[in-house]
């Protein structure tokens, strides 16, 4: 069976996927398992955090959740070197004993050790920068796990430019882990690079959402190829992830679903922003993250109107969630074997349903 995306240059974009096929709104087109994925959380709990109000939520290394309730019902498997549900606890023994030779090798563990109690790192610093050290053990880490998986990651786009000076103040504290004899590759240009390809190119593994409708982020994920679909404020694909449902061992993989019906030859493309935002704010968003203007038909039509933003383009009437505070994208579900197509809709940030033939 032929693959119903190919993988093209497209003018003014670079790289992009373009339908091989004739394809179907609910067609689920790609999926994809990580090849890294770390925590979203700071390093150390912010002084108005209860113990284990969130650092216990979610499994270390498969990102389950771990409670529904209060942190007191968490009866999970922490580290046997951190010992302490505020750095690494696992839904299983399975996920423990995977993480500790891998996810959460003695060099992680050491490293998070260290850096939870360095100062130069909380001292009057954004607990972003404690993420951003996070990331770049992982990052390391499978450098030294995975060689493949590591020159994978820097095939990805981002060039480290705008990341010279974070990674020029991490360089010391990063440089003082305990890193294997002969491991060559640290470099402040290195940490740059990487810092780059991970805001250019992760996505976020939300949390389940609240009754307030709000959704935190529980970690963040790369996806070499998915990473290439490329960006639209009218996308015609979007992303599902089914992290505490999925019971076959791959629950942080993401699935690309076509949101309707395309003729073959026409690129695919997603949504790097929340679809019902206004043009000033996905323009604001786009630049700041991902380093580019968008220059789609409907920004076009948006940065030239002199209509309220929120109603000047109906793109929304139908492929956005109207559930109260949600705003996600609407896909049909999967199309069945004999490839027809479903009268419900399904919100990729509420995972609500919607007849949309209603």
């Amino acid at each position: 069976m032929s693959h119903p995306l190919r993988l093209v240059e497209i003018e003014g974009k670079g790289r992009g996927y373009v339908a091989t096929e004739p394809l179907k709104g609910g067609q689920v087109i790609f999926r994809e398992s990580p090849i890294l994925v770390y925590s979203a959380y700071p390093l150390k709990r912010s002084e108005h955090q209860e113990l284990g109000s969130v650092y216990s939520r979610y499994c270390a290394h498969c990102y389950k959740s771990l409670v529904s309730g209060t942190a007191g019902d968490c009866t999970a498997l922490t580290c046997l070197s951190c010992s302490h549900p505020d750095y690494a606890s696992f839904c299983s023994r399975n996920c423990q004993s995977l993480a500790l030779s891998s996810t959460h090798s003695p060099f992680v563990c050491e490293s998070l050790n260290y850096l939870r109690n360095c100062p130069l790192l909380s001292d009057n610093q954004p607990e972003e920068r404690q993420v951003q050290a996070r990331y770049l053990v992982t990052a390391y880490n499978l450098a030294m796990i995975s060689p493949s998986a590591f020159q994978t990651l820097l095939s990805l786009h981002g060039n480290g430019a705008r990341y010279m000076d974070i990674a020029t103040f991490l360089h010391p504290i990063i440089s003082s882990l305990p890193f294997p004899k002969g491991f060559d590759i640290l470099s402040i240009g290195m940490s740059a690079g990487l810092l780059d390809k991970e805001m250019s190119n992760s996505f976020n593994l939300m949390e389940p959402r609240q009754e307030s409708g709000k959704r935190g982020i529980r970690a963040y994920a790369l996806y070499p190829n998915v990473s290439l679909f490329n960006h639209s404020c009218m996308p015609n694909a979007c992303r599902f992830e089914y992290i505490d449902s999925e019971t076959d061992g791959n629950n942080t993989d993401i699935i690309i679903r076509m949101m309707h019906d395309v003729p073959e030859g026409q690129e695919i493309c997603l949504s790097y922003v929340r679809v019902n935002r206004t043009y000033s704010d996905r323009k604001k968003r786009l630049l700041e993250y991902f380093g580019f203007v968008c220059v789609c038909d409907r920004c076009k039509v948006e940065a030239n109107s002199s209509q309220d933003e929120s109603n000047c383009f109906d793109f929304g009437m139908k492929f956005v969630c109207d559930k109260e505070n949600c705003g996600g994208t609407l896909a049909p579900l999967p199309t069945s074997a004999d490839g027809c197509s479903s009268d419900y809709m399904e919100c990729n940030y509420c995972g609500s349903l919607k007849n949309h033939k209603l």
